[in-house]
């Protein structure tokens, strides 16, 4: 939760600072196309320097708070700069006077918070408008997970607060950009009643490269590998054990895909079914498996977005009346550019490790961010009135090159095994020369481990620990599904 800002814009001495209005082109600046009637703003916050001047001598300046609400010191070391597109509604009444507290929260860390929308002549954010900051916050956040927006109250600003925010845009010193969605009041209700949410916090719903790709000189080969097992409990004379092909598989109500379609493109995908609703007689795991089956018939009829591979194979079992919900987490590799694109909705999700163009040593390049309403409740495609769509996924676009090991996983990998534990396992596999089909049972054997250790500290431990303030410990008993991909 962001701390109230009590004390705001007071006269104040801050780092020196530019800004300038921009007349180019929006796509110039931005990967998303935006409509032609936003204006915006590019407003720097550079490093901290000795040289202090007035904020009154420029239109805007972002401001770092303390936990007091205090403006705090700035940090001097290192540089991080992270550029911030606030976009605000077009509709009508969307603008406000208030400024906003923002703060990035990455999987290596959060920034401070800071005040934006802070001019001095013209407070907050105009309707139909977008503003750009540039936050040098020290250190970098590693893969930005949320970002956390509270409305500075009427009390404080004098002015009205509520404001329609449309989105904010995250682009990371390396060039990834993240998308965070919100359509959204802050301030009031839908139904203007003043009284609504003055603070939210928003998740990643796409995520890409900041350039567009080149052709590769040589295109990508892929050799890629699964094997799924099942929960120990559900293996039985009752329970098949499990049924690993190359194309695809299942294990309990885990299922996966691996495909390459005509033009190249390399296709994977992973689901993991609710065992739950087996109290009601329903068997998700025929969900899971038949959403994998249409999603890979989809890649093979040409279909390249994603989001409708989802859309597709939800559609089919929608047609064939299957009941039950399930996670997904598709992913398409283009050979010839070198690019890895993903739909993910739920906790299942992919990671690469590959080598920096003049590093020698393995290392995580990107893990997928998981999609939770709260834990232990991920989102889930399904059939029944307030299951998530295939359009709520998370995607990401992420560059990928000879070399790199794409893994993807359900939960049952991901909750028993850290990014540094898969990294152990894969460059273990990667130095005995092995192929993509021990990567993949090396990491469900070292995931199936650490799932049967009362003691062992892991990902699901610590999130337990965290949701209910408790000190828990081990690993989770669960279906286990993992791909592996090699891309020479």
């Amino acid at each position: 939760m962001l701390r109230a800002c009590r004390r705001l814009l007071g006269p104040s001495r801050f780092p020196r600072a530019s800004s300038s209005h921009v007349s180019a082109s929006v796509p110039d600046l931005l990967t998303w196309p935006v409509p032609d009637l936003l204006t915006y703003e590019l407003l720097r916050l550079p490093r901290a320097s000795s040289s202090l001047i007035w904020l009154s001598q420029f239109c805007a300046s972002p401001q770092r708070l303390c936990s007091s609400g205090h403006a705090a010191p700035e940090p001097a070391t290192h540089s991080a700069v992270y550029k911030v597109d606030i976009v605000t509604g077009t509709v009508r009444g969307a603008g406000t006077h208030a400024p906003a507290v923002v703060q990035l929260v990455g999987a290596d860390g959060e920034s401070a918070e800071y005040v934006l929308g802070n001019d001095q002549d013209e407070y907050g954010f105009e309707r139909g408008t977008r503003k750009i900051y540039e936050l040098d916050i020290g250190s970098e956040l590693g893969t930005l997970q949320r970002v956390r927006v509270q409305q500075v109250p009427a009390s404080v600003a004098e002015l009205g607060s509520d404001w329609y925010l449309d989105r904010i845009e995250v682009t990371g010193p390396e060039g990834v950009c993240w998308r965070f969605p919100c359509d959204a009041w802050f301030g009031r209700t839908e139904g203007d009643d003043y009284t609504g949410v003055m603070e939210r916090t928003l998740t990643a719903s796409e995520v890409r490269p900041a350039q567009a790709l080149q052709p590769l000189a040589v295109p990508l080969a892929m050799a890629a590998s699964a094997v799924a097992l099942p929960h120990p409990e559900k293996v039985g004379a009752a329970h098949p054990k499990a049924v690993n092909r190359k194309a695809e598989g299942w294990g309990g109500e885990d299922a996966y895909f691996c495909t390459t379609a005509e033009d190249g493109t390399f296709a994977l995908g992973v689901a993991d079914g609710v065992y739950m609703w087996k109290q009601q007689g329903i068997d998700s795991g025929l969900f899971s498996r038949s959403l994998m089956t249409y999603a890979r018939q989809a890649v093979l009829e040409g279909e390249r977005d994603p989001v409708k591979v989802l859309r597709k194979a939800e559609d089919g079992n929608e047609r064939d009346g299957l009941k039950g919900s399930s996670t997904a987490c598709v992913v398409l590799i283009d050979t010839i550019q070198g690019q890895l694109k993903s739909a993910n909705v739920g906790d299942s999700g992919f990671l690469v490790i590959g080598r920096a163009p003049d590093g020698e040593q393995l290392s995580v390049k990107y893990h997928s961010p998981q999609q939770e309403h709260s834990f232990g409740c991920p989102y889930q495609l399904g059939h029944y009135e307030g299951a998530d769509s295939p359009e709520d996924a998370m995607l990401m676009t992420v560059p990928v090159a000879a070399g790199d090991i794409v893994v993807l996983g359900s939960d049952g990998l991901w909750d028993n095994l850290s990014d540094e534990q898969v990294l152990e396992e894969v460059c273990a596999s990667v130095g005995a020369r092995e192929g993509a089909s021990a990567a993949a049972h090396r990491l469900a054997a070292a995931a199936f481990r650490h799932s049967l250790d009362r003691h062992s500290q892991t990902p699901y431990s610590l999130g337990a620990s965290e949701a209910f303030d408790m000190v828990y410990s081990g690993g989770k008993m669960d279906d286990i599904t993992v791909v592996a991909a090699l891309l020479k």
